[in-house]
């Protein structure tokens, strides 16, 4: 819980001062999305990481290396967490 809430700040203090779509920003998204996955925070964890591939893509480009590895975590989360594709983002 302690390492959530860390996280957390880390992520709100990066979207202010260095916007959302900052890559630092998204990958500290990235990161809470790993921390909720292993509290069992599945859907939050699916939207976040889900947010987080988005905007790496559109900031970084979809070769980039980290959106690479965050897509690929979101792809096996999916069948993992018994949720399809549309069920993320809502």
């Amino acid at each position: 819980e302690e390492a959530e809430k860390l996280e957390v700040q880390v992520m709100e203090t990066r979207k202010t001062k260095l916007g959302a779509d900052h890559p630092d920003t998204l990958t500290s998204m990235a990161n809470l999305a790993h921390t909720w996955k292993q509290l069992g925070r599945h859907h939050d964890a699916l939207n976040l990481m889900q947010y987080s591939v988005e905007g790496h893509n559109r900031v970084l480009g979809p070769d980039h290396p980290h959106t690479i590895s965050y897509q690929s975590w979101l792809t096996k989360w999916l069948p993992e967490g018994g949720m399809e594709m549309a069920c993320v983002g809502t």
